[in-house]
């Protein structure tokens, strides 16, 4: 039974979800490791406390997603090549403003400014995107090799059209501070151009799946080659200590004492590394040890 308080969602059945778990996975550690590497980028370069959290990832429409963004704003048309067509890279306006006052040495504490970017600001903005740009390409690498890149900026969403209404964009959203000023960034990719690197996450994780069955059978077929390996096995007294004198006077017949006590147990190693301790005995007519303890492995 649900509980009295789960919220329902409503579910187009004309758009079904094309989103499987291994996606979501893949692409939220793709973002959480971009908010990182974007807040280190505002940090240093702002030099002001920056701070950038992954929010979410959506499945929309493309007119979904245009609808919602302000006018004027801040719109960056990004290149994501290897893959097919283009993105949008948005940043809320009064965010970008502060970013700029503190590019040009400003506290970023001044008024809210509600028009769009000049010329200088947007060449000052675009210097700032590459670098963010750079560490985009880094979060998706587990994904696939990205070369971020901007090809144009706006700031009317009516003008910056990277397909048609009704096709399907995946969106990150990001929660973005930068000193006083927050608001809501958002990375707007086509689901098409992800796709294919969407479809081989999901043929890896099946294949890692084999791949562990498979390792799983290799442990045993090892065990079982190795359970019948011969190794030499050696009994050994305490070592002595001679000198080289001592050495080049030993002639054949010569009785050196090997100083074990009686009640010292025998050290037993197999290929030449200690296992065990023994005790001397005798089997018939032979000598033999009788096992005593596992030995004691060495710390490193």
């Amino acid at each position: 039974m649900p509980s009295p308080s789960a919220t329902p969602v409503a579910y187009d059945f004309r758009r079904p979800n094309k989103f499987t778990r291994e996606h979501v996975r893949a692409l939220q550690i793709a973002s959480e490791t971009f908010a990182r590497q974007f807040t280190t980028v505002l940090s240093t370069t702002l030099r002001t406390v920056s701070q950038v959290h992954a929010k979410g990832i959506h499945q929309l429409t493309y007119d979904e997603y245009i609808r919602e963004v302000p006018n004027p704003t801040y719109l960056a048309i990004l290149s994501l090549a290897p893959l097919a067509g283009a993105s949008i890279f948005h940043l809320p306006l009064p965010v970008v403003m502060t970013a700029v006052d503190r590019l040009l040495g400003g506290p970023g504490s001044g008024p809210a400014i509600n028009r769009p970017l000049t010329e200088i600001e947007q060449s000052l903005i675009r210097d700032l995107l590459g670098r963010v740009l750079r560490e985009l390409a880094y979060a998706f690498e587990s994904l696939t090799t990205l070369e971020p890149a901007v090809i144009h900026q706006e700031s009317n969403p009516q003008f910056a059209q990277i397909g048609s209404p009704s096709d399907m964009v995946i969106v990150f959203v990001y929660d973005l501070r930068i000193g006083g000023q927050a608001g809501e960034a958002t990375l707007c990719v086509p689901f098409a151009s992800l796709q294919p690197v969407l479809d081989e996450v999901a043929a890896n994780s099946l294949l890692a799946g084999r791949v562990e069955a498979d390792a799983e059978s290799v442990r045993d077929a090892l065990a079982g080659r190795m359970g019948g390996a011969p190794v030499s096995v050696s009994v050994c007294f305490q070592p002595i200590v001679l000198t080289m004198a001592d050495i080049v006077d030993l002639r054949p017949g010569d009785v050196l004492p090997l100083e074990h006590r009686v009640d010292e147990p025998l050290e037993v190693s197999v290929g030449g590394v200690p296992r065990f301790t023994a005790r001397p005995g005798r089997r018939g007519k032979r000598l033999a040890c009788v096992i005593a303890s596992v030995a004691e492995k060495e710390s490193a």
